[in-house]
């Protein structure tokens, strides 16, 4: 449109008056804010000058150019509707404003990069084009030094620093993130790289190297607890509270029960029948649902077969609000065998302190019974001797005979018991013995029972009263078959050589601390009904017996006879499987087999000489002295050790032998011998005893006496032995 200087509007083109709804006006400056003398302002100038101005009116920003024409002396005004280029342009400050605000604010790096190509148009290097206030903070290097410069000269490095990442975000217009150590400046950085234009990218990044630190320690930290609970001297197991899985097992807990640690984390708790029949399952359910630790000692058989003992604390924790099981155990199974041990040890201590002590009751007992048999025998053998063979009173002195050896008999088991039994050792094979018995075996068992023998070939020869073992053989036998009773049954006798250290010893009856070496074995199996523990306990127990009323020791006198062998034994029985003896005899130190310590015995029976009758029991000394004088020596008493020396003294150089009582008031026998030996050193001394002839003779062994009789003896006994005490050469016609 074209105005006067007066502010006329003189042409307006279609364009302008629609754009400027002009139709009816023709004064511009009632239709356009316009100052018209502002805008002749131009033809002040440069005749070709033009005057841009930007208005508003009807709510929209016009652009308008004032162009003077010269030859018309008028403005020409081109109107322009910038309405949207001005709300384009404004929302593009508030963007780069934005923008800016947050490049210069952001905590992470920012920087902006060119590729550089080299001579051969391939990418080389990049360029940094601009960077934020963080990237100084984070990477410590100034930004106004870095902009511009290829990355290799600002980092100091041969080659830029991950070029290929770059390149593939280039080639890819992805993004991409990744975390890396940078070693040029000793920091760990998370890096996300944006495609910038078409030829550039952008890098945001941050240090994480405290981050990296920490997990580096919580690792360390974590590596740390694996290895310590791994080689942890104690078992532990966690469990998920609420599935009853396996999350943890360490390999203590598996060297305990078995299998692998794979095995062990495939468990779940709920479902361990051994945890079940221990009640351990109860307990840590439990222990989940209070959160209160316990303790629990439990011996169970593992799911893998191994019989463990262990002495556990569980607890209870929590992860994330879900509760868990952890359970430390420690195997004490050693600790529980020592413990058996101990107690097995202290029960059989107190079993034999209880036999030693019924022991020596039955051997007092014993003894002083031989002395009341032996007036009984000894009487009855002298009157018999003294009767008419045709005498009725015969018969009735048979009778007591028979009822004094019966009684004697029952001493004798009793003296066994005691361990203190007449022995007559010799040196000889157990087999020898056990193949002697063969027939008298089989007739005294069961025909439903039958008899194996499994000998061991070639062993060493053991020191025993020959009589003694065949009755103890007997009597196992005896009650093997017993046991089997109306069943059919096998009763196996086996021997052999076992070489018993301390540990196989202390397990035995009775132990007696024994000395460790080769040892022979008697073992009687039997398959019959078996023994209960509580019946086992029992059966060494003088008259116990499963059967009816007990008439005799039984098997205290087998334990007797083994203890005076210095021999061991042990049960092995289980209620309806059967039993098992098993006796151990100390082999043989002699390598003569079958060299009986025998006594001598002479053809005449009748001596003579004085011989001094020492012991404290009238009827003894009454007895003996007719025994004696029946024998034809002459005697002398005396009632106790010191009546016997003040005698001896008087007559020593007639008394040709002293038959001398072991247990004596005042001096007992071998303090009285000694007395005697200081006398007159070759006297002959007899000892005489109700206890047996080995443990009496070893008390002397080496000190001169002369023999040893066993109450009670009968006239013809006494007399053989005198006659093998007394030297030749001092018997008198």
């Amino acid at each position: 449109m074209e105005i006067s200087r007066a502010g006329q509007l003189i042409y307006a083109n279609p364009a302008a008056q629609e754009m400027l709804a002009l139709s009816g006006q023709s004064d511009p400056q009632t239709a356009l804010p316009l100052d018209s003398g502002s805008l002749f302002s131009v033809s002040e100038g440069n005749a070709k000058a033009s005057l841009y101005r930007e208005v508003r009116h009807n709510d929209l920003i016009w652009g308008v150019t004032a162009c003077y024409a010269p030859e018309f002396d008028t403005v020409r005004l081109y109107y322009a509707n910038i309405t949207h280029l001005k709300l384009v342009e404004s929302t593009l400050q508030e963007s780069e404003q934005r923008f800016r605000s947050l490049f210069d604010n952001m905590t992470e790096g920012v920087a902006l990069h060119r590729f550089i190509r080299n001579g051969a148009s391939e990418t080389a290097d990049y360029r940094i084009v601009q960077v934020n206030p963080a990237y100084q903070r984070v990477l410590g290097i100034s930004g106004d030094g870095v902009v511009g410069k290829p990355a290799s000269e600002v980092y100091g490095t041969s080659e830029p620093p991950y070029l290929d990442e770059y390149l593939s975000v280039r080639q890819s217009g992805r993004p991409l993130s990744f975390e890396t150590y940078f070693a040029a400046m000793d920091k760990h950085f998370a890096i996300s790289i944006i495609p910038w234009g078409d030829d550039g990218f952008a890098t945001i990044f941050f240090d994480i190297s405290v981050q990296k630190r920490i997990e580096e320690s919580g690792r360390r930290s974590l590596v740390f607890i694996e290895t310590m609970l791994e080689n942890a001297p104690v078992g532990i197991t966690v469990y998920d509270g609420e599935t009853g899985t396996c999350v943890l097992a360490n390999q203590t807990i598996v060297d305990m029960i078995g299998g692998s640690v794979e095995d062990a984390r495939a468990q779940n708790f709920r479902e361990i029948e051994s945890w079940q029949a221990a009640g351990l399952t109860v307990v840590a359910e439990a222990v989940l649902r209070d959160g209160a630790a316990r303790l629990l000692e439990v011996e169970i058989t593992t799911m893998f077969g191994k019989q463990v003992a262990l002495d556990s604390s569980l607890s209870r924790f929590d992860v994330e609000g879900k509760p868990h099981l952890m359970i430390v155990s420690v195997d004490i199974t050693g600790k529980k065998r020592l413990e058996e041990q101990h107690w097995r040890m202290e029960a059989q201590m107190l079993h034999v302190q209880k036999l030693e002590s019924l022991g020596v009751l039955a051997g007092g007992i014993a003894h002083d019974f031989n002395n009341i048999l032996m007036a009984v025998l000894g009487n009855a053998d002298l009157a018999k001797m003294r009767l008419s063979p045709t005498s009725p009173a015969c018969e009735n002195i048979d009778q007591i005979e028979k009822a004094a050896r019966r009684a004697a008999d029952l001493a004798r088991q009793m003296l066994a018991y005691s361990g203190k039994g007449h022995f007559v050792i010799e040196s000889l094979n157990v087999n020898a013995v056990i193949e002697e018995m063969t027939h008298m075996l089989e007739v005294s068992i069961s025909k439903k029972a039958v008899l194996r023998y499994n000998l061991a070939h070639n062993l060493p020869d053991i020191d025993v009263d020959a009589t003694q073992l065949r009755q103890v053989i007997m009597n196992l036998v005896i009650n093997a078959s017993e046991a089997i009773g109306e069943r059919s049954g096998v009763i196996a006798i086996s021997t052999g050589a076992v070489d018993c250290d301390r540990g196989y010893l202390s397990e035995m009856w009775i132990d007696d601390r024994l000395p460790e070496g080769l040892y022979i074995y008697l073992e009687i199996a039997d398959t019959g009904c078996g023994m209960d523990k509580e019946t086992i306990s029992k059966i060494f127990d003088p008259f116990f017996t499963t059967k009816f009323t007990g008439r005799g020791l039984g098997m205290a006198a087998v334990l007797g006879i083994i203890r005076g062998h210095h021999g061991a034994i042990k049960t092995y029985s289980e209620k309806g499987k059967g039993t098992t003896f098993k006796i151990l005899l100390p082999a043989s130190s002699s390598s003569e087999s079958g060299a009986a310590v025998l006594l001598h015995e002479g053809e005449a029976l009748k001596g003579s000489g004085t011989v001094l009758l020492v012991d404290d029991e009238e009827t003894i000394r009454a007895l003996g002295k007719d025994m004696l004088q029946f024998l034809g020596y002459r005697v002398l008493t005396a009632a106790d050790g010191r009546e016997s020396l003040e005698i001896f003294r008087r007559n020593r150089d007639d008394i040709v032998c002293v038959i001398l009582d072991l247990t004596m008031p005042h001096l007992d026998g071998e303090q009285t011998f000694r007395e005697l030996r200081r006398i007159k050193p070759e006297v002959r001394v007899l000892m005489s005893s109700g206890y047996n002839e080995q443990e009496v003779t070893q008390k002397f062994l080496g000190k001169g006496l002369a023999g040893f009789i066993q109450k009670p003896y009968k006239v013809t006994e006494l007399g053989r032995k005198l006659m093998g005490v007394i030297a030749p050469e001092r018997q008198q016609d």
